[in-house]
């Protein structure tokens, strides 16, 4: 009953105005940076935080694991990983310290008053809940790095942070957008390790999808949706994950090493048309174009566990370096609820995953949530 009024309490709850971008000023165990001005400017995100992360003291790990209701696994390490599964933790690792980093920020943003949330029990369910997924987040990050050093690979170090969200309502549509993203990598790295014969790090990536699944359905009741969005998560690949990250919150040039990820950063792809319904229509995209805009390219869609779709962009229009259009979004015949992923690709196709998406795509991925 408590925790139905305090979901109840916080649905549509808006932000009072920021002092700070969900960059934060640092909190939770105490980042670096993302303080803002009056503009509404951030300054980045910067590690480390104030128990050492990422670069934990045995204590400091133990006083993690108590945060976050658990441990790392503490099954012997392999010492040696295919190369395939060397960059699927590469990139976990690199989602992993941005998560870090937005959950530390995010906290310190409601502990500060910066962000709204109520107060009493309703406030104090939520800290408690991002507090634990604070903890969590970075036991995934020191875990990943963890069997890279064990295997003797490159771990990977953090970069500064800037994050698309001022309030609180914002964020956590934001956190869900990404943890939405997370949920259809972790299948790709899944569907790695199957293919490379390190099999035995497959139910170690299932435990982590349902913990991140676990989060999302909370973030989801907090934003007035059902906690479950799909009978079968979109699949994603990682070169979408790593554009992504790149593309909307790492401060260029700040990354010190991952250059050594092996995975390309797409051109962005903008989403223009907002608020987008659960029907059938018609959306608006755009891209830079670098050099000649490209000729005969596709817009294709990726839904759950479906074939993509693919769909003839039409109204194309270029304009200073931008490429503008529209496409079909066939939502009707797909039941294209939950996170669409939507790429710019060089063909139309036909295409039998998110993997053959991306190995095609120019630009990419506009994400697309809808229910």
């Amino acid at each position: 009953m408590l925790s139905s009024l305090a979901v109840a309490g916080l649905l549509g709850l808006a932000a009072a105005a920021p002092q700070y971008g969900s960059g934060g000023y640092g909190g939770g165990h105490g980042g670096h940076g993302g303080s803002g001005s009056g503009s509404g400017a951030q300054q980045p995100f910067k590690f480390p935080l104030s128990n050492g992360f990422p670069n934990l003291s045995p204590d400091a790990l133990k006083a993690v694991e108590q945060q976050a209701h658990g441990t790392l696994p503490n099954g012997p390490p392999k010492s040696s990983i295919q190369d395939a599964t060397a960059a699927t933790f590469q990139l976990i690792a690199f989602n992993e310290l941005f998560e870090v980093a937005f959950f530390t920020s995010l906290i310190n943003n409601i502990t500060s008053g910066v962000y709204d949330v109520g107060h009493g029990a309703a406030k104090q369910i939520v800290l408690d809940a991002l507090t634990a997924v604070q903890g969590q987040e970075e036991l995934h990050a020191t875990g990943a790095n963890g069997i890279l050093k064990a295997a003797g690979r490159t771990q990977i170090q953090p970069c500064e942070y800037i994050f698309p969200s001022s309030n609180f309502d914002d964020a956590i549509a934001f956190a869900s957008t990404f943890t939405d993203v997370v949920l259809g990598t972790l299948q790709d790295g899944q569907n790695n390790f199957g293919k490379d014969g390190d099999i035995g790090f497959i139910p170690l990536l299932g435990s982590v999808i349902g913990q991140e699944g676990e989060q999302n359905g909370f973030y989801r009741n907090l934003g007035g949706k059902i906690p479950s969005q799909l009978p079968f998560l979109t699949r994603s690949a990682g070169p979408f994950a790593f554009s992504a990250l790149n593309q909307m919150v790492i401060v260029p040039g700040s990354c010190p090493n991952s250059n050594v990820i092996p995975l390309p950063i797409f051109g962005a792809l903008s989403v223009d048309t907002q608020n987008i319904q659960a029907k059938d229509q018609t959306l608006s995209f755009s891209f830079k174009a670098n050099g000649t805009a490209p000729h005969n390219f596709s817009l294709v869609y990726i839904n759950q566990q479906n074939l993509p779709v693919v769909e003839q962009p039409k109204n194309i229009k270029v304009s200073g370096g931008k490429v503008s259009f529209q496409a079909d979004f066939p939502f009707s015949a797909n039941l294209m609820n939950g996170l669409t992923i939507s790429a710019v690709t060089k063909s139309a196709g036909p295409f039998a995953d998110a993997d053959a998406v991306a190995a095609d795509t120019l630009s990419g991925p506009g994400l697309i949530e809808i229910n």
